[in-house]
Order: structure tokens, then C-alpha cells, then sequence
């Protein structure tokens, strides 16, 4: 009987043991879990507040608050924030031709190629707005000339289609590829001829727009410029040497297109 209950007394004291260590492990974990807890809590915290931040920098870009930026920039706030609407603060600067703002973001190191999540860039935002003299500043930045939408589109495709003449002049005098397609195999020349901007298209063609060049369809910028009724550019499309016999993929050529259409100028 002694014995049974010396072996009952080291089992019970052999249990308790185990069981203290076990509450003490137990106590450990759950005072490491709540460290873990509050830290991710601070960091939360600290995000949160970082992004407001951002978010005044990039609304201060976008409304021309020069005094903002230079406070917001003093107390730390990231440059390149990028917010759900406008990108960064550089891009939304450059849309809406705030230059003293652009100087001062690049003067503190923003990205001057820093892509949006559809992928434009500051340049493509001016060079879209017209404002000559940022697509001048970027440019003077080594921004990245023919970078490329998730589209396609660049800079310069950008500014012809909305007819920036001055735009388009600064970044083909600064080496912009005239003949780059984009992902429809459209050219500036065929975008600027189908939204009927002669003077972008005139001033295509004097850098070597090649004027026959054919998209994916196999349409030309003359077949589009008569699509579309703009008979000012089909004459001068007419006069740099376009074919007009020129056949898209469906075998159809400009005259066909424009007799479709009831271009009867055109035709």
C-alpha cells in the first residue's frame, strides 16, 4: 500500500509539474500573441496616417497648394505616395500644369517615370493635357519618352489624338519615335487623322511619319482620315504620296471606305 502511494505521490507531483509548465508556456504564448497584436495594431496605425498624408500631398498637387506640398515634403511625407485617383502627386501636377509644383517634386527626388496602375506616366499626363512647358521639365529629367500604356499609347500618341500641336513638336524634336504602334497596331499619323488634327499630322509627316504604314485591320491614315470625313487631312495625306489604291485586310481601300461612309467630298 506504501508503496502504491509513494508511486500515486510522484505521478500526482510528476502531473502538477507538467501542468504548471504547460499554464506557464501557455501565458508565454498569449503574451507573445498580444505583442504581436499591438505591433501589427501600430503599424496599421502608422500606415494610416502615412496615407492620409499621401493623400494631402497628391490632392495638393492636383489643386496647385504649393505651400502644402513644401510643408507636407518638410515633414517627411513619401514623394512617390501613389493614391487610388490620381497616381503620385507628380502626375497629378503634370495633369493639372502645375510647373512649380513639378520643379518642386523632382527638386525632392520624385520618380519622374513612376507608372499609375494602368501604367501612364507624368509625361503621358502633361503631353495628354497640352501643358508644353512640364512635358519640357520631365523631358529635361530624362523622363522616359516612349514609354508605354498598358495599351500601347505613348506620350506622343497621347498628344496627337487630343491635338497638341505645341506638345507634340517638343517630344519629336526630342527623339520620340514617330512610327511606334500601339497594341492595335495604330500609329500617332492614324490617331491624329482619325480625330481630324492636321497641324499633329503635318507635323508627323515632316519628321518621317511613314504615311502607308497599316494597323492590324491593314487600315492607313488615309483610309481613316476618310473613314472619319476629315477631308483637309486626306489632301494632305493625298500630297505627301499616300496610296490611294492601298487595300486594308478586308480588301477595302480609302475611296471604298469614304463612298461607304457618304463622304461625298471625300470621294
Amino acid at each position: 500500500m506504501n508503496d502504491h502511494s509513494g508511486s500515486m505521490k510522484l505521478v500526482h507531483h510528476s502531473f502538477c509539474s507538467q501542468s504548471r509548465f504547460l499554464m506557464k508556456q501557455k501565458k508565454s504564448m498569449l503574451l507573445s500573441f498580444a505583442w504581436v497584436i499591438l505591433v501589427l495594431g501600430l503599424m496599421i496605425f502608422t500606415d494610416s496616417s502615412n496615407a492620409g498624408d499621401g493623400d494631402d500631398l497628391v490632392e495638393a498637387a492636383y489643386t496647385g497648394n504649393l505651400t502644402k506640398i513644401r510643408a507636407l515634403l518638410k515633414e517627411g511625407v513619401d514623394v512617390d505616395y501613389k493614391d487610388r485617383v490620381s497616381g503620385t502627386a507628380l502626375m497629378a501636377a503634370s495633369q493639372t500644369g502645375h510647373e512649380a509644383i513639378v520643379q518642386t517634386l523632382l527638386a525632392n527626388d520624385a520618380k519622374v517615370d513612376q507608372p499609375s496602375k494602368k501604367g501612364a506616366t507624368a509625361l503621358m499626363k502633361a503631353s495628354q493635357n497640352g501643358h508644353e512647358a512640364i512635358v519640357r521639365v520631365l523631358l529635361a529629367r530624362d523622363a522616359k519618352i516612349d514609354y508605354q500604356h498598358k495599351s500601347g499609347f505613348t506620350a506622343l500618341m497621347i498628344a496627337s489624338q487630343n491635338g497638341h500641336e505645341a506638345s507634340v513638336q517638343v517630344l519629336l524634336d526630342n527623339g520620340a519615335k514617330v512610327d511606334l504602334e500601339d497594341n492595335q497596331g495604330d500609329t500617332a499619323l492614324m490617331i491624329s487623322s482619325q480625330d481630324g488634327h492636321e497641324a499633329v499630322v503635318q507635323a508627323l509627316l515632316s519628321k518621317g511619319a511613314k504615311i502607308d504604314q497599316q494597323n492590324k485591320q491593314g487600315a492607313t491614315a488615309l483610309m481613316i482620315a476618310s473613314q472619319d470625313g476629315h477631308e483637309a487631312i486626306v489632301q494632305t495625306l493625298l500630297a505627301k504620296g499616300a496610296n490611294i489604291d492601298q487595300q486594308s485586310k478586308q480588301g477595302v481601300t480609302a475611296l471604298m471606305i469614304a463612298s461607304q461612309e457618304g463622304r461625298e467630298t471625300i470621294v
